[in-house]
């Protein structure tokens, strides 16, 4: 008896938890998948046209997010591509999306999907820049913070505004009138 009652009450405890977590639709990945690359790709725009601000060309952002796969010393050694940081960086904006949209499925407003995409945007700045940065990818640091955190917080921004309107959020208008 007590095995049945077990059972029951973990298929319960499944169905509750289930309840909770809306099952999330593949428009909405596709939303974030789409989002993120459509945000990567001003994100990109944006770098390099503050780096040729600077006197700089506009390749060494992409050069750099080569290294992700080249290695840290493609830098040094002229190895890296703009070709790999091209889609390395469009590859990791997609993923970003996905999981932003994985993530922001039970905010119930457009305002906290909003709040969620300035803090996505300053958390991936943190975990690239500050952690993996210093632990492995060291020619990241060359690297304008501040800039870097400015347009990681824009990218979250513009994330969040391809995910409005979707899952619990629909129908909810873009600016409160009120």
């Amino acid at each position: 008896m007590s095995s049945a009652f077990s059972a029951s009450s973990a298929s319960s405890a499944a169905s509750a938890t289930a309840a909770r977590f809306r099952r999330l639709s593949a428009a909405e990945l596709l939303r974030g998948g789409v989002g993120g690359l459509v945000s990567g790709i001003l994100f990109a725009a944006a770098t390099m046209w503050f780096v040729t601000t600077l006197d700089m060309p506009a390749r060494p952002p992409l050069l750099m997010i080569s290294t992700i796969v080249l290695g840290d010393e493609a830098m040094a050694t002229g190895a890296a591509n703009l070709p790999v940081g091209l889609v390395v960086h469009m590859v990791l904006s997609a993923l970003f999306g996905v999981v932003f949209a994985i993530l922001v499925t039970r905010l119930r407003t457009n305002g906290a999907v909003a709040l969620a995409g300035l803090a996505y945007g300053t958390l991936l700045y943190l975990v690239n820049f500050q952690i993996l940065a210093r632990l492995a990818f060291e020619t990241f640091r060359m690297a304008n913070q501040p800039f870097e955190l400015v347009v990681h917080v824009v990218f979250g921004a513009l994330l969040a505004l391809a995910l409005y309107n979707t899952g619990a959020r629909r129908g909810e208008p873009l600016l409160a009138t009120r």
